[in-house]
């Protein structure tokens, strides 16, 4: 078990490095690789939930859907995967299935941003910019990490935009601009 977690682990971090350097990353490697994890140990959760994200990457949503639901088949608590599939129905256009999911997700994990904004992006497709921002606010409250609270500003600052509340896009995007300015390409910067 050890070893496979390695090896998935070091794939993404070939994965991540290579597109640090402007390279593309081989993402039918890292479907094989997580494949062989699978392979080796067909209840790896994770390994599901990471090969997903190659598919993703390449483009086949549905293999992504896929893995994904075999990653909650496994693990009914892996709010990760919940979030992670609402967000590729919403990719795919089907808002209601996004929203159910991530909703899933923030039921298991009130605390992870990323299912608030992810069902955030779903209301606004479906037009419901109220709960948009809602969602987008409470992403603000539980996250944890300055780069994403950047992202959170800018992107509620562009609802304020849509409903026509510029006072409040105009403080949004100014606290998003202050935030940018600690954050190079996903890293904090020093103080």
């Amino acid at each position: 078990m050890k070893n496979i977690i390695i090896a998935v682990t070091l794939t993404l971090v070939i994965a991540l490095s290579l597109m640090a350097t402007g390279c593309s990353p081989n993402y039918d490697s890292m479907i094989a690789d997580s494949t062989k994890a699978i392979e080796k140990n067909p209840d790896d959760a994770e390994a599901y939930r990471e090969r997903a994200s190659a598919w993703e990457e390449k483009g086949d949503y549905d293999q992504a859907i896929a893995d994904c639901t075999k990653a909650i088949e496994i693990n009914p608590d892996d709010a990760k995967a919940y979030y992670f599939r609402g967000n590729l129905y919403r990719k795919k256009g089907d808002y209601d299935q996004a929203i159910a999911d991530c909703t899933k997700a923030i039921e298991i994990d009130r605390d992870d941003a990323n299912a608030y904004y992810f069902r955030a992006r779903a209301w606004e497709k479906k037009g419901n910019m109220d709960k948009a921002i809602k969602d987008c606010g409470k992403a603000l409250e539980v996250n944890r990490q300055v780069w994403m609270d950047a992202i959170l500003y800018k992107y509620r600052a562009g609802l304020w935009l849509k409903i026509g509340k510029d006072r409040r896009y105009r403080e949004d995007l100014a606290k998003a601009q202050e935030l940018s300015d600690y954050v190079d390409e996903g890293r904090v910067l020093p103080d």
